[in-house]
């Protein structure tokens, strides 16, 4: 009796356990359903997706929408990226420089840092990203530097400072390289510099960097629509990073027609203003463990 019993149960466990195995099994292969319209972009036509694990989707502030995505890359590992749509043409939308305690000096602060600085009565600091490479003693750019349309540095210190950044004096956002900046330059009401070109004309460039680190680039449109990224990494279960072409990828394939690499590795933020809680917030890992005091910004701004 003892005997028909314990095979009864082995029977039963047995059993138990393919039942639980299938279902797991099922559980794996239901197709996860995307929320965001920027993610299914990326999957479709960037080439750096095999596969996504989850996204969000919502809104910051009116004319500012953020996705976040979970995904696994072509070569396996694990991804985070983190990317503001942000409508150039919304009422009471803009660009400003965003500089250390709100000055023209050279210096280094941490982007939630620069944010309080700025933020004044009927001024609101929305969301702001990491901007330009810099000198990690003085804080200096390495690029141009435009603030308040007075042009303050119009030097580049090497080869990979490239590109710039603007807000023109009409409001309107303004990307191009070195060329472009001496025929606009009269015309910028903020500018700072950037790294290699990523998107031009709506064709993506041929890049000799094929390093993995964690990247911000920025990219727009001609209708008016920018995209700011921030892809997290040197972290394995988290994040991987990604090379500088597959940034381009992301952004065009997000809508961008031009775009730029900015300054990345530990200096990578992405902060907002968290729509259910007054504070701002870096919704991202910068890969140095704590928020790093940084050159510049692009703060996007509520009036």
């Amino acid at each position: 009796m003892l005997l028909k019993y314990k095979l009864v149960w082995g029977l039963t466990l047995v059993y138990a356990l393919l039942i639980g195995c299938k279902k797991d099994e099922a559980i794996a292969q239901a197709p996860y359903t995307i929320k965001s319209p920027l993610t299914q972009r990326i999957l479709d036509s960037a080439g750096v997706m095999a596969q996504v694990f989850s996204d969000t989707l919502f809104e910051v502030a009116p004319g500012i929408k953020e996705t976040d995505i979970h995904y696994l890359s072509r070569e396996g590992y694990s991804m985070r990226a983190f990317i503001l749509e942000v409508d150039a043409n919304h009422p009471g939308l803009l660009l400003q420089a965003g500089t250390p305690y709100n000055a023209a000096a050279y210096a280094m602060q941490t982007v939630p840092d620069m944010a309080k600085y700025i933020e004044k009565p009927g001024y609101k600091v929305l969301a702001g990203v990491n901007a330009d490479f810099f000198n990690t003693s003085t804080g200096e750019p390495r690029g141009i530097y435009v603030r308040d349309g007075v042009v303050l540095k119009t030097t580049w210190a090497n080869a990979r400072s490239a590109t710039f950044m603007g807000v023109l004096k009409n409001g309107k956002p303004y990307i191009g390289d070195r060329q472009d900046f001496l025929a606009v330059q009269n015309d910028l009401e903020d500018a700072l510099g950037g790294g290699p070109m990523l998107v031009r004309d709506n064709q993506i460039l041929t890049q000799t960097d094929l390093s993995v680190e964690p990247r911000t680039g920025i990219g727009m449109n001609a209708q008016g629509k920018m995209y700011f990224i921030v892809v997290d990494g040197r972290s394995f279960y988290y994040s991987n990073g990604c090379t500088i072409t597959q940034l381009g990828q992301m952004l065009k394939a997000c809508g961008s027609t031009i775009a730029i690499n900015v300054d990345g590795g530990g200096s990578s933020t992405f902060m907002i203003k968290h729509p259910l809680a007054d504070v701002w917030q870096v919704r991202n890992r910068p890969s140095d463990g704590t928020n790093r005091a940084v050159g510049n910004a692009w703060m996007i701004i509520s009036q």
